[in-house]
């Protein structure tokens, strides 16, 4: 709900995430993707997961394939995956029936493919690890058998030791190297979609070099989003922190929450992979400078919101604002 801070209503929300190790590198446009470059190890799985339609990105022509995958992400790509069956009502305090994930995880939790995080709760907006990704794919596969263990640090009663034995066995992994696997890394979405289009024999595919990453930006939004990341970076200066890079992805990603969030007349997180501040200032006839200061004070006078902002973790930030006659909407995602 929407509360009053003096004459002018304004709120602000932040949601912090495990920062991941990877950093985007947006070149090329594989699947419609913009930030999906020809070459990589994942762009034939990209392609793949776009024509399925088991993936529509994060935001308008971007994919985020460095982006870490959340849990809810992984129901929602293996419901899709298995023709969205219907199933019951997923039984977790922390999904709740308005979620984009929660048939998703519902039809998960009915097969026995999660048993969830704890008996009460899933973790829909916790990163998945190698580990979890490995035993969701082999219970969705019925748990066929896969031989002996080749790694040294999944031990033979590891609750994913069958299923990363049976991924390797099965060609969808050959480990982190000849003896690893990691498996409680992040997975992240360029991954993810490798590892689904190896378990379906890697059909071939065409790559369809087309797609940008991020819509022409308003002139009056892209000043707003300037001014914004100037201050975060001067904020990070003062305390000894390196500034942030933009990442065009998440720029897009966090402009279109804030789109969303202005459409729909609500307030909440989006979900998506990031660590994440929101805020909203009623005051649609601010300029942009005005507009970015103000939602920059708010951010700075939270404390949740002021520890992302200087977290020395992160190392890249999405700027994304929105102006309608509701206001201004800001969101800044982090990783």
């Amino acid at each position: 709900m929407r509360r009053r801070i003096g004459h002018i209503p304004e709120i602000l929300a932040s949601a912090v995430l495990v920062v991941s190790l990877f950093s985007a590198t947006p070149a090329g446009a594989v699947g419609g993707f913009g930030d999906v470059g020809p070459s990589e190890f994942y762009s034939e799985a990209v392609q793949w997961m776009a024509d399925e339609g088991l993936t529509q990105g994060t935001s308008p022509g971007c994919f985020s394939p460095a982006a870490t995958t959340t849990r809810g992400e992984v129901a929602v790509f293996l419901h899709r995956y298995a023709g969205t069956p219907s199933g019951a009502t997923a039984n977790f305090v922390d999904v709740d029936s308005s979620d984009f994930f929660a048939a998703a995880v519902g039809w998960m939790a009915s097969t026995g493919i999660t048993t969830g995080a704890t008996q009460h709760t899933f973790e829909p907006h916790r990163s998945v690890t190698r580990g979890e990704i490995a035993v969701f794919l082999h219970r969705f596969f019925d748990t066929p058998d896969g031989g002996g263990e080749p790694f040294s640090d999944v031990g033979p009663t590891d609750f994913f030791a069958d299923a990363a034995a049976w991924m390797v066995s099965s060609g969808i992994t050959t480990g982190t190297s000849s003896t690893t696997f990691h498996p409680a890394r992040p997975v992240t979405r360029g991954e993810l979609a490798t590892f689904m289009y190896r378990v379906s024999d890697s059909p071939p595919v065409t790559l369809s070099v087309d797609g940008v990453c991020g819509a022409a930006v308003d002139p009056v939004l892209s000043e707003a989003e300037a001014r914004s990341w100037a201050l975060l970076s001067d904020l990070r200066a003062h305390v000894g922190l390196p500034a942030l890079p933009r990442d065009a992805s998440m720029d897009a990603f966090a402009r279109d929450w804030s789109a969303t969030m202005a459409s729909s007349g609500s307030f909440a997180h989006s979900g998506g992979p990031f660590g994440e501040n929101i805020a909203w200032w009623s005051k649609a006839s601010a300029t942009p400078a005005d507009a970015a200061d103000r939602l920059h004070d708010l951010w700075v006078n939270s404390p949740g919101h002021y520890a992302n902002m200087t977290n020395g973790r992160y190392t890249e930030v999405g700027v994304g604002f929105w102006q309608s006659t509701d206001g201004w909407h800001a969101t800044h995602v982090f990783r």
